[in-house]
């Protein structure tokens, strides 16, 4: 499944980096900058893709971060910043086994903590949940009124997100691309995204993609299936996040059946053999 997060959540998470060095991974997991929930989240919850019906389709609208106040990163204080700043983009925020939201509900007012107490128990001491409006607003760049906003409203203008591309995909063989490593390069750390929008007319193509971070080894990119394979739609603009670390991608043509799998090309079943292109998005830089 392809999916992307709203571009406020990205600024969050790379400010707070910014503001809290300490608390960037590896001091802390990857995992606990969590955006997409696993199998086991409530379909309903904004860490789930939805589709926002006038804004886009499978977008996350919630992203989560560590609750280390030893390595300078409290996120009760963070979202009790963001709270007061009543921010357009904001629908509410947890931590420390409170909540607060936008909007008011019965017995508290809006912009007001109250009390959390899930089914499932997971109070968020240990992190902080943010969640945003499922609208265009939530995909505003502007920093967030807490630690780290002066770093990033100080960014010159050519550490800011980029792009590059087109790239054309080989019809035959392997497309290999280095790329500088996601959120690591020494001199350029940024995250990065993979981009694919073309027009095959009525068409469905597919492709297998893997990833590599330069030690060797090549594994399937993140929301392609176990193989790496992944089918697009003509027109279907599709943003996977790379993983940290990532310095190359390997793109190869793939077939679709006539039950919609994608499969190994045959001299019967080919891959399509019109023009395709994906483009490198690169965000601000991460220091």
């Amino acid at each position: 499944m392809a999916w992307r997060a709203a571009r406020s959540l990205l600024v969050l998470h790379q400010q707070l980096q910014a503001g809290a060095p300490r608390a960037r991974p590896p001091a802390t997991g990857v995992d606990e900058w969590g955006l997409i929930g696993d199998a086991a989240h409530d379909p309903t919850s904004d860490h789930t893709p939805h589709d926002f019906p006038g804004w886009g389709r499978d977008i996350v609208t919630a992203a989560d971060f560590p609750n280390r106040p030893d390595l300078g990163l409290d996120a009760h204080r963070v979202l009790d910043d963001i709270r007061r700043s009543r921010d357009g983009r904001v629908k509410y925020g947890i931590s420390n086994g409170q909540m607060f939201s936008s909007y008011g509900v019965r017995g508290y007012d809006a912009w007001t903590w109250r009390p959390y107490s899930p089914k499932n128990g997971d109070k968020h001491f240990t992190h902080g949940h943010l969640s945003v409006v499922g609208d265009a607003r939530a995909d505003g760049t502007q920093p967030w009124q807490t630690i780290g906003a002066g770093v990033v409203a100080d960014e010159e203008e050519d550490e800011m997100g980029a792009s590059f591309g087109p790239i054309n995909i080989e019809l035959e063989g392997f497309t290999s691309l280095t790329i500088p490593p996601v959120n690591g390069g020494a001199a350029d750390p940024r995250p990065a995204w993979l981009n694919f929008c073309n027009d095959t007319g009525s068409q469905i193509y597919g492709l297998r993609i893997w990833y590599t971070r330069g030690d060797g080894s090549w594994s399937p990119l993140p929301f392609t299936d176990a193989n790496g394979l992944i089918a697009i739609r003509s027109g279907q603009r599709v943003t996977i996040g790379l993983p940290d670390g990532t310095g190359g991608l390997s793109i190869s043509r793939k077939a679709i059946d006539a039950d919609g799998r994608v499969v190994d090309p045959t001299d019967e079943l080919k891959a399509y053999g019109g023009h395709l292109t994906c483009a490198i998005e690169r965000g601000p830089v991460s220091r």
